[in-house]
């Protein structure tokens, strides 16, 4: 069951209780009382402002981060960089606002797990996440990853290949988005032969890859002039020669993985797009989902559930939302109203 197997019903049941949903209302701000507790939010929508009163308070639940360029520095610094598109784009984009709310109201940022590899994905030959073929949004891309990684090479803007390509979390001590985000200009090519693309079904026909993300030649030296990489078919000679030799003497590519030279052509390249997907820090909570102040004292009437709440991990997507968000509606349905 997906997302909005769990959704759906829910919002069923809130509507037949009376709740209003809006959409398109953004949460700016929260109002506290000459007490310090929260008793109002100021909400965007349309070009207006309205100030809705809370009565037993305010739940912040708006999403993460991740499209706020200046925010991200607070999980990583490398994700500070514009040219790291955000999952979501063009249908939403997280922009962090209720939790800023949080954090004018005095909340603490408490982060989240210290590694990358869970923030990232991976897409091929698109620059636009999770659309399927034929969409108007975007195109869906090659699917790289797995043992799929034993039929090609990465490379940078000037052919070179930079990486261990086996898609595993761990390669020694870094990860692959350590060395992905430290390339020039983040610029990272897929290189693979004609024999790939028929045993794995790849194809970069307009209605799957993104115009200018990928491209096919007869030979690598014409692929490398097409791609402006000028150290591509060293590199491809390089590496077919460590396939007949069994073992890779450069990054060290597992033997099982190093079975399949580059060799028959048509050539392909088709750009990597390194995504950032998920923020896991947040608003300081404690087990009532109240969120905290800078010395870990609740903020009264101020309550924190899903992406917008940090320092905990139950797993991604609905989990994070649900479990904080009954904390933090059974707390407040035992408060006394403001």
């Amino acid at each position: 069951m997906g997302g909005r197997g769990v959704m759906m019903p829910l919002k069923a049941y809130c509507e037949g209780k009376g709740v209003r949903i809006l959409l398109e209302h953004k949460v700016t701000d929260v109002y506290k009382n000459a007490d310090g507790r929260v008793i109002s939010a100021r909400v965007e929508a349309g070009g207006k402002v309205i100030n809705v009163r809370a009565r037993k308070g305010v739940v912040l639940a708006g999403g993460n981060f991740k499209s706020n360029i200046a925010m991200r520095r607070y999980i990583d610094p490398r994700f500070a960089d514009p040219r790291i598109p955000a999952t979501g784009y063009p249908h939403y984009e997280d922009d962090g606002s209720t939790m800023i709310a949080g954090l004018k109201a005095g909340a603490m940022f408490e982060a989240g797990r210290g590694e990358d590899t869970p923030y990232m994905h991976r897409m091929f030959g698109t620059r636009t996440y999770g659309f399927p073929k034929g969409s108007k949004f975007g195109r869906p891309g090659i699917g790289v990853k797995g043992r799929r990684w034993g039929d090609v090479i990465f490379t940078n803007a000037s052919g070179r290949r930079f990486v261990r390509e086996e898609d595993k979390k761990d390669l020694g001590g870094y990860t692959f988005y350590d060395m992905a985000l430290v390339q020039p200009d983040l610029v990272i090519w897929t290189i693979f032969d004609e024999a790939a693309a028929r045993k794995k079904h790849w194809s970069i026909a307009e209605d799957v890859c993104k115009k200018g993300c990928a491209f096919k030649a007869d030979t690598i030296g014409e692929l490398a002039k097409i791609t402006s990489q000028p150290e591509l078919a060293a590199q491809v000679k390089r590496y077919n020669g460590f396939v007949d030799a069994g073992k890779d003497e450069e990054f060290g590519k597992p033997a099982e993985l190093l079975k399949t030279k580059i060799a028959q052509g048509p050539f392909y390249a088709v750009r990597l797009v390194v995504f950032l997907h998920n923020c896991a820090g947040g608003l300081s909570i404690n087990d009532n989902a109240q969120v905290l102040d800078i010395v870990g004292k609740p903020i009264e009437g101020l309550y924190a559930a899903g992406e917008n709440c940090g320092g905990i991990y139950v797993g991604n997507g609905m989990p994070r939302g649900i479990i904080p968000g009954r904390w933090a509606g059974e707390h407040a349905a035992r408060a006394k109203a403001a």
